[in-house]
This record gives C-alpha cells, structure tokens and sequence, in this order.
C-alpha cells in the first residue's frame, strides 16, 4: 500500500488519540485536538469560499499566534501553497515576496496593518484581507475568527493531492540579493517530522514553548509538524522575552524549546532566572547560529536541562543536525560528551552528508580536512519559486551543497568550520571567524561577539571583532587583545576591536554580519571572502 505522505494525518491520529488533549496553549486560549481539528477544519472551507483553490498561495503577515499554526494545517488541506511572511522585512522586501509568490488571501495582524497600506496598491494578487486577530480599532477587512464562525465543522472534501507538490513556501532571508521563496513539498514536510521524532526520542508528554523561534521562520523549525505527530502541546509566545519565557516554562511545566544562542545569552543574563522556576525542562535545542561551548555549558549547568545544537537551513525544513551522543560515547567522561554536544553534530535519520573539494570530489572524514557540507534527503527542497537557475546552482551530482565549510570527524560528528563568506582570508591565511568567536565567548565578561573581516591594504583583509560586554562589566580592547593571545595564533587575533551596547539582528536573532561589514567595505571595488 502506498499513502501520500500528508501532514494532515498527523492531525488525524492526533485528534483520534488524544481528543481532550491541549493541542495549543496561547495567551489565555487553549485548543485541545478536538477543537484544533475543528478549527483548521473551518479555515479549510473559509479559505474555499473565498475562492482559493488548489495551488493558490495564503499569505501570513503575522506575529505567532494558534491561528498561525491552524494555517499550517488548514492551508495545505485543501492542496493551497501557505506562506509566511518575515515581520520584521522592510516594506519594500514584502511587497517584493507578495508579487513574487502573488497569494490570493493575506492574514495580517492589525499592528501590521500600516506595512500593508503602504504596499497593497503594489501587489495586484491580494483578493482578500483577513485581520488575525479582533480589535477595537475599526478596520475594513473582517477578521479571521468571523470569517471561520459559520463554516462547517467537518473537513471537506479533499483534493488528489501529489506528495511532491509544493506545500510551504518560505522565503529566505535575502542578505545577498532578493529574497528567494523555498518550495517545501509535503513529502518534505512529513520526512522532516519523521526524521526528528526518530532521532529525538521524544513522546506524547512533551510540553513545548514555541514562538521564540518565529512561527513564520524557516518551518517553524518543524514544530508544528512533529509535535501534532506526537500529540504533545504547544505554548505560544508572543514573541522571546526571557520573562515571558520563564512564565510560560513555569505555568505551563514546559519541558522543551527551541532557542536561538543569542536568545539563551539574554536570558542567561537576565532576571528572570532568579524569579521563575525552570526545572521542568528537559530539553533546550540552540539552532540558527554558531554556539559557542561556553555558552552551553552554562546552560546546562544553570538551566539543568540537557543543552544541545541542531544545525539546518531554510532548504532543508530545516533540521540537518543534531548533536547527540552516541551510545557508544557515552562511556567518555562528562566533559568528553558535553564537547560533542556543542558540535554541529550528527545527521538525523534519513539525512546523508558529505564534505566536498572544490571539485565536488569527498574529503576524508577525518575531523582535520574541511569542505562543503552537502546533504541528501527527502527533507531537501524542491527548489526555488520561480528560479530554475538558481535552484541548478545549489543542486550538484545529486547533493544540495549548504555554503557552509565544515569538518566531519571518524565517528560521523559534523563541526561547521564557518560560512564560504565568512572565512577571513588574511595573507593567503584562512581564518575561522567562528573559532575566534569561541574563544572571546569564553571570556567572563563577554555576553555577545561577533568577528568579520575587513579591508587591509596590505593583507587583503583582517579580522575586526565588535564586541557586547555583560551588564554592569567594562571591556578593553588592550583586555581582549591580551585574552586573545594566549588562545590563538598571532594571525587569528583580531587587529582592530569595536566595544558596542548591541549588535544588529534579525527577527529570529541572528547577528547580521553583513550590516556590521557594509561601513568597512562602502566603497571598495571587491571584497575578499
């Protein structure tokens, strides 16, 4: 027997299994999986009535919200293509995602009305407006809730819908031109859920705080994807704050999250650990950038839950990684594992990785040879919107190849070394800027970091660190310089140092290394990267 690998069918077993079970928890509003079926049941037929039809596009300009994660339900129910957009974009990048993926229906919540007035006469496609949420502001659009209230409860008859066909499209961050939508297919989707349940173990008691990474970003991570599998709850946030954050853990007895490292940072050093109680966590997952070992550490020790990477991208939906120790490791002394934990880790199930040359030939897995980390999966994109070539240029000998540089050592763990933009190549030397960062995380009084390369007339370029000290902690460069030296090589050590408040990041908590080079390299004819 063959079944189209649906995501639907997680809900299904969940609300057969688990009817007055709290599917989602959400400021004050809890679905169990009876209602949440009969909600995203709802959707489906409202988004019918108003004309969507197979493949058509549903667009969410959204802060998290349960609404979001029935969209991610509802939507592809009916064979419609969901699309969530980035809050936190310029107007004019929205407005370029609208025309690109032209949706029919738009879902905005009503703080983000004005972003859409100033575009909406730019993009033709919008049929319909729907507003999230209710408010007590008069607008003229109806809301979601009222466009749901008088459809049926049951779902309505389901489309022929192909496995391969594009289910999500999330649009990648565009830091080095236009945004480029990734097309996610529902046997994606699926094989990702499935590939995360193996490789974690995790069971039907999870309680998991979703919404520090956005539910409009990358997939939610999968979330929402493999927690419904499960049957396990969800508590959104509105969006990380460490006190919201330790409200919901201690309220709900949460006992696992998703947490970018510098969101793990601010709440490692934020009040809210001496006012909450966090001991319910079992599990925090650091993902979307580089985690320094330092910092997982204190996590575990602090937090006392286990702290461990997972590693992906928008292209593979998205979880690649996960840095586990392996059973036959688990003999090594504590520190030994706790080092693989802060590796970029192993492949999950049904993921298969390779370091590439140059020439696209493998390197020895020998944990001192870099390369390309390429992938293989049924978790990998089908490509991007619109973009044949773009698509053929990451799509090579049968691998999708990451941009990232990395290492695979004897037992299969992945380290990713740094990003093919963000090697600095001083003097013909290539210098890892993530190693460099590692090693200022590991100064006490270091609460954020973050070393790029900049124009040198007579090396090419040089590492430059800009630097975020702890509250209340005062930093020299003379100080760091002086760290630095008795960790790294002379070439390694950043020649010039910034000692700032902040640092620029995305809506999702990434440092924009890109925003802190743009004031060196204004200017220059090339860069060298």
């Amino acid at each position: 027997m063959q079944l189209p690998m649906l995501p639907i069918r997680f809900l299904h077993r969940a609300q057969s299994l688990y009817p007055d079970k709290a599917a989602v928890v959400c400021q004050g509003v809890v679905e169990d999986y009876t209602e949440f079926q009969r909600r995203v049941n709802q959707l489906s037929w409202a988004l019918l009535h108003a004309g969507v039809q197979q493949g058509d596009r549903v667009a969410y300009l959204a802060f998290n919200c349960h609404r979001m994660i029935e969209g991610y339900y509802g939507v592809p129910q009916i064979g419609a293509v969901l699309l969530c957009l980035n809050v936190r974009l310029h107007a004019d990048e929205i407005a370029f995602i609208l025309n690109d993926a032209s949706p029919k229906i738009l879902v905005v919540s009503p703080a983000l009305l004005p972003i859409w007035d100033t575009i909406a006469e730019r993009c033709p496609s919008v049929q319909d407006v729907w507003l999230m949420e209710d408010d007590d502001t008069p607008h003229p659009y109806p809301s979601y809730d009222s466009k749901l209230q008088n459809e049926p409860h049951t779902s309505p008859d389901l489309p022929m819908i192909d496995e391969n066909d594009v289910a999500e499209l999330f649009y990648t961050s565009g830091t080095t031109g236009s945004p480029k939508g990734v097309m996610m297919t529902y046997r994606n989707l699926y094989a990702h859920a499935m590939s995360i349940l193996a490789t974690l173990h995790l069971t039907d008691d999870v309680v998991q705080i979703v919404g520090t990474v956005p539910l409009f970003h990358v997939n939610a991570w999968g979330s929402p994807h493999y927690l419904v599998a499960l049957g396990a709850t969800q508590v959104v946030v509105p969006r990380f704050d460490p006190t919201l954050f330790g409200q919901a853990v201690e309220q709900y007895r949460a006992t696992h999250a998703l947490l970018v490292p510098t969101m793990l940072t601010a709440l490692l050093n934020s009040q809210a650990m001496d006012h909450y109680d966090f001991s319910s966590l079992q599990q925090i997952i650091l993902g979307g950038a580089a985690t320094a070992y330092p910092l997982i550490e204190e996590g575990r020790a602090r937090l006392g839950c286990e702290c461990i990477v997972g590693y992906g991208l928008t292209e593979t939906c998205p979880i690649v990684t996960i840095a586990y120790v392996k059973q036959p490791l688990k003999s090594l002394p504590p520190h030994e594992q706790a080092r693989l934990q802060a590796l970029t880790g192993l492949p999950a199930v049904g993921i298969e990785v390779e370091i590439l040359n140059n020439d696209g030939q493998p390197i020895p897995h020998d944990g001192v040879h870099s390369g390309e980390l390429a992938v293989r999966a049924d978790s990998v994109m089908k490509g991007y919107w619109n973009r044949p070539d773009e698509t053929a240029k990451v799509f090579r000998n049968g691998w999708f190849v990451t941009g990232d540089i990395a290492v695979i050592d004897a037992e299969g763990y992945i380290n990713i070394v740094d990003r093919k933009k963000d090697i600095i190549i001083s003097g013909g030397e290539n210098i890892s800027s993530l190693h460099v960062e590692d090693v200022l995380y590991a100064h006490p009084d270091v609460m954020e970091v973050a070393v790029i390369g900049i124009p040198d007339p007579k090396w090419g370029e040089i590492p430059h660190a800009v630097v975020v000290p702890k509250e209340g902690k005062a930093l020299t460069a003379q100080d760091l310089d002086t760290f630095c030296r008795s960790r790294l090589g002379g070439f390694e050590v950043p020649k010039s140092w910034e000692i700032v408040s902040a640092l620029p990041k995305t809506g999702t908590g990434k440092i924009m290394k890109h925003v802190l080079r743009e004031k060196f390299w204004s200017g220059h004819d090339t860069r060298v990267i």
